[in-house]
């Protein structure tokens, strides 16, 4: 079938079931669908069913891609999850048939009508650099791991990183930076061991992205630096379970989180309903009763902001997640 027979056949779809495009409706009373692009496991889950029962929203898992069928399910809004190009085209015929389509944590690639993040780029490239700077005192030589085809937002956070920490600390300086594949195979760890042991001088380093921040505490622990070089990482948005949890209690690594997933869970569901009910977003603060919580709109990029990252270390992590 070709996308226009496609697209043709989503529309006549919408026509025949009723369905209202999301920015002409404002029946509070309908119970909605929303289909996620995640899988069961994924630690927003806890928050989206609990948003559920609050709200009246049905919350479904994303299991095809195709337009027609999911009109035909009256799925009113489509939640992306990471940066995904080929998913354009599809969600650009989706927000034609009339679903609503929004980001949740990492951006999609191409438009969408919001986009619900953890927390700003600026805040979270300045939590990176102040996690490593308290433990070198904001002196001394240190680098960064980057891998910049997997997750495009980092290469903004290290970007703020470089310009941030010159102007805070101007007592460190920035040794090198090794970019990585991603692939977080045992010739990456290599890689990483090779780079400290041919940089002696070193005292920190920084984990851009989940797979980097991994390594950088392996490859310290694994050659008996742990207290001689540290760092700080984006270990993810989910400890338990995970290598990391080893890594923050013996003071390997401080992991900073971009924010609280079953809150941004919650937030995401809470945001699409009042889309859907009709409202929107201007510049400035929302509460959330049911979190105690005070978010920020910003219209630059549609974005809904949780709130400011958290970052763990040793001291923190049992109390913080119960670990």
């Amino acid at each position: 079938m070709s996308k226009a027979i496609a697209l043709a056949l989503a529309l006549a779809v919408v026509a025949a079931a009723g369905v209202v495009a999301p920015r002409s409706s404002g029946a509070a009373h309908r119970r909605y669908t929303i289909a996620f692009a995640i899988d069961s496991k994924d630690p927003r889950w806890p928050g989206i069913r609990r948003a559920d029962k609050v709200l009246g929203v049905r919350s479904v898992i994303l299991n095809d891609y195709y337009v027609p069928d999911l009109v035909a399910r009256h799925v009113n809004a489509i939640v992306g999850n990471g940066y995904d190009p080929s998913l354009r085209w599809f969600f650009r015929q989706a927000r034609k048939a009339g679903i609503l389509v929004l980001s949740s944590g990492d951006p999609i690639a191409g438009k969408n009508d919001l986009w619900v993040n953890y927390s700003g780029s600026t805040d979270y490239g300045h939590a990176l650099g102040d996690a490593l700077a308290s433990q070198t005192q904001g002196k001394g030589e240190y680098a960064i791991l980057e891998e910049r085809i997997q997750y495009p937002l980092t290469n903004t956070w290290e970007k703020i990183v470089q310009a941030y920490i010159p102007e805070a600390y101007p007592n460190m300086k920035l040794d090198g930076v090794l970019n990585l594949s991603g692939a977080g195979d045992q010739a990456e760890l290599d890689a990483v061991k090779s780079f400290m042991t041919a940089h002696p001088n070193l005292k920190g380093l920084i984990g851009m992205a989940p797979t980097e921040a991994n390594e950088v505490a392996q490859a310290i622990t694994d050659t008996g630096k742990i207290g001689q070089i540290v760092a700080a990482g984006n270990g993810g948005t989910w400890l338990k379970g995970s290598a990391m949890v080893g890594y923050v209690r013996s003071g390997a690594t401080e992991d900073v989180m971009e924010g609280d997933p079953i809150k941004l869970g919650y937030l995401t569901v809470w945001a699409a309903h009042r889309l859907l009910t009709g409202h929107h977003f201007k510049n400035g603060t929302y509460g959330l009763a049911e979190w105690r919580l005070r978010v920020s709109y910003h219209s630059k990029n549609q974005e809904l902001r949780l709130g400011k990252p958290i970052t763990l270390n040793k001291n923190n992590i049992g109390p913080l997640f119960g670990l």
